[in-house]
């Protein structure tokens, strides 16, 4: 038994001392042990039963299908009457950063094309910031717009949170650019 518990010293101490050699434990930032660390996944869609992106659902309540025609992404209810049109920033905003990740939006048309709300998708956004654009109503810039009045809208970045709310302009920026 004491020699079970001295060959765990042993490795305890051996251990101590590979981290000494570091001046550091596992912290996963240094390229020694980066190699291990793993990277943050990024959050998957949610989806109603349907198989229909939540954001979807928030824009159009009713919604029972989708149909991809060319840029624009045909909303239908239960009865196949067309409730409007969605478009994704996706994967035109691939490359623009909030604070701490992608911002990715759907934009949301009514059946003339005009914009009836932008909504955001799941991302890596840091969560307080997302909040604060959220509530300081951001998405709702563009509201009311058609595409080539919403393409010249600038917006003023929210205070507080200003790489998330100008990545978010960006993404809307971006997905408007297909159109």
């Amino acid at each position: 038994m004491k020699k079970l518990i001295a060959l765990a010293f042993v490795a305890f101490l051996a251990g101590g001392v590979a981290s000494a050699q570091h001046g550091h434990g596992n912290c996963g930032n240094c390229p020694h042990h980066a190699q291990h660390a793993q990277k943050p996944q990024a959050p998957q869609p949610q989806v109603n039963a349907d198989g229909i992106d939540m954001a979807v659902v928030k824009a159009f309540p009713t919604v029972k299908s989708l149909e991809k025609k060319g840029k624009w992404t045909e909303v239908y209810d239960a009865q196949h009457k067309m409730l409007g049109y969605v478009v994704y920033s996706k994967p035109a905003s691939d490359t623009i950063r909030g604070f701490n990740g992608e911002t990715p939006v759907v934009i949301a048309f009514n059946t003339k094309k005009v914009i009836s709300g932008v909504y955001a998708l799941p991302n890596m956004e840091t969560p307080k910031f997302a909040k604060v654009v959220q509530d300081a109503g951001f998405y709702n810039n563009w509201n009311g717009l058609t595409v080539k009045q919403a393409r010249k809208k600038k917006v003023d970045t929210v205070s507080g949170a200003t790489y998330t709310s100008r990545a978010v302009a960006l993404s809307v920026q971006a997905a408007l650019e297909k159109l």
